[in-house]
C-alpha cells in the first residue's frame, strides 16, 4: 500500500497534547476504516472522510486497532517505531470496493445507521432509529442515498451533535452545542447518520480502486514510524 500520511488536523492536535496539555485520545478507540474516494488528503475534514466511508454492508465494519506496546526508538534512523497496525477486512454477501484507508482516533465502532424520511418528525425535530446506540454529544454527518434528498434543516457535509437522546430517537444541535436544529420537512428517500466522533489521524490513497470479492479478505500490515518531518510511513 502507499504511505500512510498524517492529516493536518492530527498534527495540530498532537501539538496541543504535547505543549498545551490537551487530553490525548483513548488508546482503545483507534479504528481503521475504508472510503470509496480517491480525493481525500491531509487538509480534508473529518466530515469529508466520514461522508465517503463505506456503508456497513457486505461485511464492512471498522476494524479495532490495538497498540500492544510503546514501540522503540531507532537511533540509527533517528525515528520512533510503533507496533504495526494489523487489520483485515472481509467481503460477505457481495464485493467491497474502496480506494482510501484511514485511521480514526476516539472513534466509535459503528460507522453509520440508516433511516428514511418516514423516521423524521418535522414537528418535534426528532429522528427515530430503533436502538440507535448514540449518546448525547455524539457527532454525526448525514448523507442521502441516490435519488434521495435530506430533510430541510439538515445540511450535507456538516457535523451535528446528538441531543435529547432516548433509546430510539434523538434531536440535533450544531456541533459544539446550541439550539435544537429546526427540521423543516422530512425530505425524501433513505439517509445515513454517519458517526463522526474523533479525529482522522492518517490516511493512504491506493493508486486505483481495490475490489474485495465476495467471501475474500484484504489485509493491511502498517508500520507506524514517527519522523522529525512529521509523517507516517506505511507499507
Amino acid at each position: 500500500m502507499p504511505n500512510l500520511i498524517f492529516t493536518n488536523a492530527w498534527i495540530s492536535q498532537s501539538a496541543k497534547i504535547l505543549f498545551r496539555g490537551s487530553t490525548p485520545p483513548d488508546a482503545s478507540k483507534f479504528r481503521l476504516a475504508l472510503a470509496n474516494s480517491s480525493s481525500l488528503g491531509r487538509t480534508s475534514s473529518v466530515a469529508d472522510f466520514i461522508k465517503s466511508e463505506l456503508l456497513p454492508a457486505n461485511g464492512y465494519a471498522r476494524v479495532d486497532v490495538s497498540f500492544s506496546n510503546d514501540g522503540s526508538y531507532d537511533s540509527t534512523d533517528q525515528r520512533h517505531e510503533l507496533p504495526n497496525i494489523n487489520a483485515a477486512f472481509a467481503a460477505l454477501g457481495s464485493s467491497l470496493q474502496f480506494q482510501t484507508v484511514f485511521l480514526i482516533a476516539d472513534s466509535t465502532a459503528t460507522s453509520s445507521k440508516s433511516f428514511t424520511n418516514s423516521n423524521v418528525n418535522a414537528t418535534s425535530d426528532r429522528i427515530t432509529i430503533t436502538a440507535h446506540g448514540f449518546v448525547n454529544g455524539d457527532k454525526l454527518v448525514f448523507t442521502a442515498d441516490a435519488l434521495s434528498s435530506l430533510p430541510s434543516g439538515i445540511a450535507a457535509d456538516t457535523i451535528y451533535q446528538v441531543a435529547s437522546v432516548t433509546t430510539n430517537d434523538f434531536q440535533l444541535q450544531p456541533n459544539g452545542g446550541g439550539s435544537t436544529v429546526n427540521i423543516a420537512d422530512t425530505g425524501s428517500g433513505t439517509f445515513r447518520a454517519r458517526s463522526a466522533n474523533g479525529i482522522v489521524v492518517a490516511y493512504a490513497v491506493e493508486s486505483s480502486p481495490i475490489t474485495v470479492a465476495d467471501g475474500r479478505g484484504y489485509s493491511y500490515q502498517i508500520p507506524l514510524v514517527l519522523l522529525n518531518s512529521g509523517y507516517v510511513n506505511g507499507s
